[in-house]
């Protein structure tokens, strides 16, 4: 027996209850193998769905539970792809698939555009739960995965000490705190045949000040410094807001140090991400270096 056919086998109980019990399967293959899932796509009589998977050593870094709680607040917003069914226990999702769909291209300015306004109206709705994403406690979480190893980098703990008062900075200044994607990168929108967006992946969203999701968009993409300024110049529409650009590049550097540090762990356990790892702490060091030279 394959492997695809072994996790169909575990995979059945949970199809059979978000679409029939009397449910044939007529394909099931591989989509795409995620930094913590894998998902699958499968065809049946009643369409064509997803099944998402957590990956190995998934459950150290996602609350499903607390992605339970905001699946079930956004379900009627219109925001994300139609989820069939979530189990918080085991973490597995069953969503519809979106025919002719693509991924945001985070070069085109078009598409950021129609990104940043898919994020606005979703901070618009002041949508709250009970949980709250520190990035500095998920900085310290995900090195405490190290078990003590060392960083890769030589100059880690002078980087993490200049973080932390950027850190720290942050939390003086004026926030909007609202549920925030937190992981709004250029894959997790989808532009379907008809004209929608959808706002995918809400594993790790949680009340924080909703310029961060800014931030995410361009650490993920490694976009260039002159993209990001473009990237935030369309996020303000004009406003020309100093103090929230200089909080932008402050959130780029400590996300980018955040997952560093998880990509370190991901590393440990036997997955490189190569230019994404190795781009996450360039942000680190090049934004906390812009932060420092930035005039109000």
């Amino acid at each position: 027996m394959s492997t695809v056919q072994t996790i169909l086998i575990e995979c059945l109980p949970y199809i059979k209850k978000a679409i029939s019990p009397d449910v044939g399967i007529l394909s099931f293959e591989p989509m795409k193998a995620g930094m913590t899932n894998d998902s699958y796509v499968f065809e049946c009589h009643e369409g064509t769905f997803i099944v998402r998977i957590p990956g190995k050593g998934s459950e150290a870094l996602i609350n499903r539970r607390q992605e339970y709680e905001v699946y079930q607040l956004i379900k009627d917003e219109d925001l994300a792809d139609d989820v069939l069914l979530f189990d918080p226990e085991s973490g597995i999702k069953i969503t519809r698939y979106i025919e002719g769909a693509r991924v945001c291209d985070p070069h085109s300015e078009e598409d950021v555009a129609v990104c940043m306004k898919v994020l606005k109206g979703m901070h618009d709705l002041r949508l709250e739960v009970d949980h709250y994403f520190d990035p500095w406690e998920r900085l310290l979480y995900y090195e405490s995965l190290w078990g003590g190893a060392p960083s890769q980098y030589d100059d880690y703990e002078a980087m993490k000490e200049k973080i932390r008062k950027i850190y720290l900075w942050t939390k003086e200044q004026p926030r909007d705190i609202v549920l925030s994607h937190i992981d709004p990168v250029a894959d997790n929108f989808l532009f379907s045949a008809d004209g929608k967006v959808y706002l995918i992946d809400w594993e790790y969203a949680s009340m924080q000040d909703k310029d961060i999701d800014v931030a995410m968009f361009a650490v993920y993409s490694l976009l260039e410094k002159d993209e990001i300024d473009r990237l935030i110049d369309i996020y303000q529409e004009g406003s020309g807001d100093v103090l929230q650009r200089k909080k932008i590049y402050a959130y780029i550097a400590i996300m980018g140090l955040v997952w560093s540090n998880w990509c370190e762990f991901k590393l440990l356990s036997g997955e490189d991400f190569g230019e994404y790892m190795t781009g996450q702490y360039r942000f680190a060091k090049d934004f906390s270096d812009y932060f420092d030279d930035f005039d109000l």
